[in-house]
């Protein structure tokens, strides 16, 4: 019987060939607009997702642009390439161009401080960070420093008290007394000669002062000196003092 689906003259085996012939010719194709790529190179290009050509030259150029981006770091010596290099990132002109927010206090150093940072190419917000975290690190080293030296003068303070024991509320008193005479309780007068002396040594001078200068004594102090006093005054420090 006459075959209706294959035409005259050919067979299924021919239509095998015929399909694997074209399948190798489809291969060979896709082979050749690559070029001829080894086994390892058209493996990089299927990891990559490029299906053509097309795709290739999209990613070189992508590259391209992103390599003609970049900024060569100049050498030490180019101050120009470096000046130019440093613009880029953000450093001014010069120093007076230089923005720093600095405390109040600390003012009188800022120009000092961006001429350095300038000179040493550090830029504005790197200079800025740096300041922020010494006045915070500054804080907190000047908290640490009074809470020392507080726990200090109170353990001073018991330990003298504990050595006068009986006596420690009359001699607090001269002690104050002292403290009045001496200086006319001006508090941050006090707070530097404490600083100076020592809680416990401060306590004891004080108190001596006290004991020893009656109302009705020759040797007065603050609003009450005399020019008459001077000399019993140096003669009485001498003694007090280097006791």
């Amino acid at each position: 019987m006459e075959n209706l689906i294959e035409p005259e003259g050919q067979t299924s085996s021919d239509n095998f060939s015929l399909s694997a012939n074209q399948a190798e010719d489809n291969s060979f194709s896709s082979q050749s607009f690559w070029g001829n790529l080894s086994t390892d190179e058209q493996t990089y290009i299927n990891k990559k997702g490029m299906k053509s050509p097309a795709d290739l030259l999209k990613s070189y150029r992508a590259l391209e642009k992103a390599y003609s981006s970049k900024i060569s770091i100049p050498k030490d010596d180019d101050k120009e390439a470096l000046q130019k290099f440093y613009s880029h990132l953000g450093m001014p002109d010069d120093s007076a161009s230089f923005e720093v927010n600095f405390d109040e206090a600390d003012e009188p150093l800022l120009n000092d401080f961006k001429q350095v940072c300038f000179d040493n190419h550090i830029l504005p917000k790197s200079a800025q960070a740096i300041y922020d975290w010494f006045v915070l690190n500054r804080h907190q080293q000047t908290m640490q420093t009074e809470q020392a030296w507080f726990d200090n003068s109170q353990a001073e303070m018991i330990e003298q008290k504990n050595e006068w024991g009986a006596k420690a509320d009359r001699n607090i008193e001269l002690m104050k007394r002292g403290i009045r005479l001496f200086t006319d309780a001006d508090d941050t007068a006090v707070d530097a000669i404490e600083h100076a002396l020592g809680t416990k040594r401060m306590m004891q001078l004080f108190c001596r002062l006290g004991e020893t200068v009656a109302e009705d004594s020759p040797v007065a102090f603050g609003a009450h000196s005399s020019q008459n006093s001077k000399a019993d005054l140096t003669a009485y420090f001498r003694e007090i003092f280097n006791a």
